[in-house]
């Protein structure tokens, strides 16, 4: 089959499954005499154990680790190293959790003191609506709780 129809098949975009052979998740597909790819049964098999993988949070890196055995057919081998990633996922997010818990009371004290009347600051005052936040639950790296659009450059 075709890059097309495997992204259809898995319900990902062609880009997505080149990207995967850049990053060695995926074998380079064999070509046909014309340039295109071709994809058999058992590459559909390893994207949909991929798409898996990703469902449950696993990054690439990981990924790339376990399709080797996942390649065999065989849960043997894979099981073990799957059980030791899904367990690193686990702690992870009980740690984001928390971080999130925190940062969710912080934000909550703030709302609640800011829905309060406030007396006129003296004239040259600097804002002190956040006064007093803490640097500790600071938002997640990388981490975009609100999204924006894009502005456009004029």
């Amino acid at each position: 089959m075709r890059i097309g129809e495997l992204a259809r098949e898995c319900g990902v975009n062609p880009k997505t499954i080149r990207y995967y052979e850049a990053f060695g998740l995926l074998p380079k597909a064999t070509r046909v005499p014309s340039g295109h790819r071709v994809y058999s049964a058992k590459d559909l098999q390893r994207l949909q154990f991929i798409r898996r993988a990703k469902q449950i949070g696993l990054p690439l890196a990981s990924i790339r680790q376990i399709t080797i055995y996942a390649d065999a057919g065989s849960c043997q081998h894979l099981r073990p190293r799957l059980k030791e990633l899904i367990a690193a996922q686990l702690a992870e997010i009980e740690a984001r959790i928390k971080e999130l818990g925190a940062l969710r009371r912080e934000l909550r004290r703030h709302y609640a003191s800011l829905c309060q009347p406030q007396a006129q600051p003296p004239s040259g005052a600097r804002c002190s609506c956040l006064d007093g936040a803490s640097e500790k639950t600071a938002i997640l790296p990388g981490t975009r709780l609100v999204k924006r659009p894009l502005r456009r450059k004029s």
